[in-house]
């Protein structure tokens, strides 16, 4: 593709940034007030709940503040919920439900699981880089099995329909080969598997020239609507826990911690007064520094923003349903197709800004990534597109805010070890929907270990060390 050479330069400059520690001036930016936005799941999908809990009061004294309402901050709700109903637990959310994030991501579920592998053995030898490949693959069963259990496959469009990457370069097909004979040398059992051209061909309907090199497949993946699941956990934890509460447009200006207190040794400062709690999790990924110094430092927490457009194939005469998620070039362009031929949603790495957290305006018009964007689409899919116009094409346009790492690690347990009560999933370098509800899972033990005062508690086999922050 054309863009090549931006793509290898953008990726230099975001690298240097992120390994070199360099961080905004100040901790994250307070999340803008207002949730308006021209995301597709936001705008399809009101949560219908929500305006019941707008005015309720907040309580003086809880078990566990969540802050954070996205899919980290939903998972814990409910699994708190699931676990120990009687405990009492507050979500605060500084704007709408589900409306940074998780409500203006890419809905996918994962990517073949060999890619990588060997950057990770380097970085931090090879037995973790299994565990953190193995863990997206985990994370993924979990989710399956919470849908359903739930019954609510339909209900959250959970569509299993597989997740292609297709490659733009010889140099990355041979890359991912290496990846994918290094993870079966050592012992793991590979579920992706190497796809030639025709293959993406026929299944995607790709531009010959754009699959030449072909491309990795993942059969068991494919795509989710995030808010409604998101939506249908808070519903699940509010129907089995009557002392939960939910607290939309209530941010969390400060977290303060006295250790001298009996119990609840944390306050939660919100515009509806403090709210005391003994164990208090934090769920708000890039803007986490906000609220926790220690995230403001090297091995904290970077905001960026990325932008996504919703575009309408514009030829339907010939238009053919992309289906499961779909990624090129290592998934530097990602997308998905909604059902009945329903519009493109499409994000690209190089449209995304370090140090930004302003996730309420999008893209001057004038952004080169714009045009990329739209000439991406009418070289890949011209059986879908053509000509393309931004005024008169794309009716989605958006920006969510990432947190990144430096080593691209999440961050999932205390903050700062000698306070034993606060915790954190944060920092999942733009795989949310990938790592998020395993995360959320592990934090969610250890959180209840914490309350039960079991100093005997240990993250599972299977979480990666490198996730791990005092546990």
């Amino acid at each position: 593709m054309e863009e090549t050479h931006d793509e290898a330069r953008w990726l230099k400059e975001f690298e240097a940034k992120i390994t070199s520690g360099q961080r905004a001036p100040n901790p994250a930016a307070f999340p803008e007030p207002s949730h308006l936005s021209n995301s597709y799941w936001i705008q399809e999908y009101p949560i219908d709940f929500e305006d019941k809990w707008v005015k309720a009061p907040a309580p003086d004294t809880v078990d566990v503040a969540i802050i954070g309402s996205g899919i980290t901050g939903a998972t814990a709700a409910y699994k708190l919920a699931e676990a120990r109903p009687e405990l009492k637990v507050a979500l605060f959310e500084a704007r709408g439900l589900c409306t940074g994030a998780t409500g203006r991501n890419g809905g996918h579920m994962g990517r073949p699981d060999a890619h990588g592998i060997l950057a990770l053995a380097e970085a931090f030898g090879v037995e973790e880089a299994l565990r953190i490949r193995r863990f997206n693959g985990m994370n993924r069963e979990l989710m399956l099995k919470q849908i359903e259990d739930l019954d609510a496959v339909e209900e959250v469009e959970l569509s299993l329909k597989g997740t292609l990457i297709v490659f733009e370069t010889e140099e990355e097909r041979q890359a991912y080969l290496q990846d994918e004979a290094y993870a079966k040398e050592h012992g793991h059992k590979l579920e992706g598997f190497v796809v030639d051209s025709e293959w993406i061909r026929e299944r995607a309907n790709v531009d010959p020239s754009s699959a030449q090199y072909g491309g990795a497949y993942l059969e068991r993946s494919g795509t989710i609507f995030p808010r409604k699941f998101v939506a249908l956990l808070l519903r699940k934890a509010l129907e089995r826990a009557q002392s939960l509460s939910l607290h939309p447009y209530t941010p969390v200006s400060e977290v303060t911690y006295d250790p001298t207190a009996e119990g609840a040794q944390y306050g939660i400062v919100t515009t509806k007064g403090t709210t005391k709690a003994k164990v208090v999790f934090h769920a708000t990924n890039a803007y986490a520094s906000h609220l926790v110094p220690a995230f403001a430092t090297e091995k904290g927490v970077l905001g960026c923003t990325a932008h996504m457009l919703g575009v309408t194939p514009n030829r339907p005469e010939t238009c053919v349903q992309l289906e499961g998620g779909f990624g090129y070039a290592s998934f530097w362009h990602w997308m998905l197709q909604r059902p009945n031929k329903g519009p493109y949603l499409y994000g690209l790495a190089t449209a995304e800004q370090m140090g930004d957290y302003n996730d309420t305006i999008t893209l001057e018009q004038s952004h080169p990534a714009r045009g990329r964007m739209l000439n991406f689409l009418s070289k890949v899919f011209p059986h879908s597109f053509s000509d393309l116009s931004a005024e008169k094409d794309v009716c989605y346009d958006w920006k969510g805010v990432q947190g990144f790492t430096a080593d691209g690690c999440s961050i999932v347990g205390r903050p700062v070890a000698e306070r034993r009560g606060e915790f954190a999933s944060v920092g999942h370098n733009g795989e949310g929907m990938g790592r998020c509800f395993a995360c959320a899972t592990v934090a969610t033990e250890a959180m209840i270990a914490e309350l039960d005062q079991k100093t005997d508690w240990e993250p599972p086999a299977w979480f990666p060390l490198s996730y791990r922050r005092n546990l």
